[in-house]
């Protein structure tokens, strides 16, 4: 990981290029969203980060219906809707990747206080992304665990 020492302080790099300068993250997301809006003021918000992965695994070539592994399905690709084409030809002449515009759409939805420390550069892109999965792990591990107890003790009861 590349990090610049300022006056004797270290800042991760977490910015992303745009017009050959680094500018944060969330500035370059909302600069991507004003112009979706402008495109297409029809499409919702929320509907973005569908609408990315779908992008995404269209530029892959990996938009298929039904299960993977079975052969006759690959023959079977999915086209993109009008809207969708338009945010891809976007992608296109703004020189953004399809997997990455989505890797920073998905990091919208990080916790606030996750968010914060990586606007501020605290922690990496990739550290973010851990720390909200651990969090979402362990809250779910907790949630099974008071299950099964809530359950042994409705068994005991009977």
């Amino acid at each position: 990981m590349y990090m610049a020492k300022v006056k004797d302080k270290v800042f991760i790099n977490t910015g992303v290029r745009y017009k050959g300068k680094k500018i944060p993250i969330f500035d370059r997301i909302n600069m991507i969203k004003n112009d979706l809006r402008e495109l297409l003021p029809e499409v919702e918000e929320d509907r973005y980060l569908s609408m990315f992965s779908h992008i995404r695994n269209f530029f892959y070539g990996k938009l298929h219906y039904g299960r993977r592994n079975d052969p006759a399905n690959k023959e079977r690709k999915r086209e993109l809707t009008e809207a969708e084409k338009v945010i891809l030809d976007y992608m296109l002449k703004n020189k953004l990747n399809p997997s990455t515009t989505y890797r920073w759409f998905v990091a919208c939805r990080l916790p606030a206080d996750v968010k914060e420390k990586l606007e501020k550069g605290q922690v990496s892109f990739k550290k973010a992304f851990l720390i909200a999965d651990n969090r979402k792990k362990s809250k779910m591990s907790n949630t099974g665990l008071i299950m099964i107890e809530e359950i042994n003790n409705i068994v005991r009861s009977l």
